[in-house]
């Protein structure tokens, strides 16, 4: 059987999932202007910090980790739970790290490299799979790359970016979002980097132990780049999953992946 068709999937947003062990072993994880809060407190909505540029909901933190949704794997397999699909988990400023700062390193937040081997492990072992969040359309500000290239007027990573005068900031950015900085896709090396080679971001997650990845916004990275993607993660791990966020009427869109989602 093909586990991609008719699975139960559990999305974990994993700050806020299951509380950590020890809190306030992990507070020097959350500097200023991030805040840490304790698991009973409810979130509020926050301030706009114009310095770093985030609001302040987007900067208060849980402490959820993986160590903690691993303890939670149990109660998951109870449920009938068949794929876990984890929000963003690589290394980020915000809260919900849609604005990736290194896409191969696990946020320190979230645990250790250690930790994710641990938790794929007991998933497979009990039959569930895991499925990442690929966020390929755009990347944090604080993106070492991106710095890189606003540095350096010679730098080849320009190519994967937007920047000019015609933009306000000097570089295109993504729904209006000051801190999500817009991917150039067409760039070759970029398509390299995050899906073709053996070392690409796709690959290296799926080499971990991951079996999927979830695309956000996927209607936006367009039917060829989604088309090569979708090939390239088969070919890295065979019966992988691909599965783009599409908000259109599906057909076309299925041609390029395995399938779609919505948030409606």
């Amino acid at each position: 059987a093909d586990w991609r068709i008719g699975s139960v999937v559990y999305q974990v947003f994993v700050d806020r999932f299951a509380p950590p062990s020890n809190l306030e072993s992990r507070r020097a994880l959350f500097p200023s202007p991030c805040t840490l809060h304790d698991w009973a407190e409810p979130p509020k909505r926050g301030e706009h910090n114009k310095e770093v540029g985030y609001w302040g909901h987007e900067l208060q933190f849980w402490g959820g980790d993986l160590p903690s949704l691993h303890g939670k794997v149990p109660y998951l397999e109870g449920l009938g739970v068949d794929v876990v699909y984890l929000q963003p988990i690589c290394e980020a400023f915000s809260n919900h790290k849609y604005d990736a700062t290194d896409y191969c390193k696990l946020d320190p937040q979230y645990g250790t490299l250690d930790d994710f081997k641990s938790l794929v492990d007991d998933l497979h072992g009990k039959g569930m799979k895991l499925v990442l969040d690929g966020v390929f359309n755009h990347l944090g500000r604080r993106n070492t790359t991106f710095q890189e290239a606003l540095a350096d007027k010679n730098s080849n990573r320009k190519a994967w970016f937007f920047m000019g005068e015609e933009y306000p900031l000097g570089y295109k950015t993504w729904g209006c979002a000051d801190n999500l900085v817009e991917l150039r896709l067409e760039a070759q090396s970029l398509q390299d980097y995050l899906w073709k080679k053996e070392d690409s971001v796709v690959a290296t997650w799926l080499k971990r132990g991951a079996d999927g990845w979830r695309l956000d916004v996927a209607q936006e990275i367009g039917f060829s780049h989604l088309s090569a993607l979708t090939a390239s993660a088969h070919r890295h791990k065979e019966g992988s999953l691909v599965v783009g966020e599409v908000w259109a009427y599906p057909p076309r869109w299925t041609s390029v992946m395995d399938g779609v989602l919505n948030l409606h």
